[in-house]
């Protein structure tokens, strides 16, 4: 991995973490982790966000994050995405903290870190 692609990847990680953390402030971290099975099911889903097998804050909670993280320890390029247009859809204006944190991970992903 070259230089510039390491410290990217150090940006999306501390986006990560944000995202984790703003998603608890905001009140839409779930509760509970999904059974063993459900996880299984979301992780081979094919339908976008796995919306027929867990919510969208499910998603992003215990697929999505844990996911990238995995992605970024072992040095993969960082996947090219556009979160934040499903995350308004799913949810609420209210929740302005994890959709600017999502806005962010969008740009880190399309090479704009600034």
């Amino acid at each position: 991995m070259n230089k510039a692609n390491s410290g990217r990847h150090l940006v999306f990680i501390k986006a990560l973490e944000q995202l984790e953390s703003v998603m608890q402030q905001d009140g839409v971290w779930p509760d509970e982790v999904p059974n063993e099975q459900a996880l299984k099911n979301a992780m081979g889903s094919e339908v976008p966000f796995a919306a027929d097998c867990c919510s969208f804050e499910a998603w992003l909670a215990f697929i999505f994050i844990p996911k990238m993280r995995i992605l970024l320890t072992q040095s993969h390029p960082i996947p090219a995405m556009q979160i934040l247009p499903a995350a308004e859809v799913y949810l609420s204006p209210a929740n302005q903290g994890t959709l600017s944190a999502l806005q962010h991970i969008d740009n880190i992903a399309s090479g704009d870190i600034g």
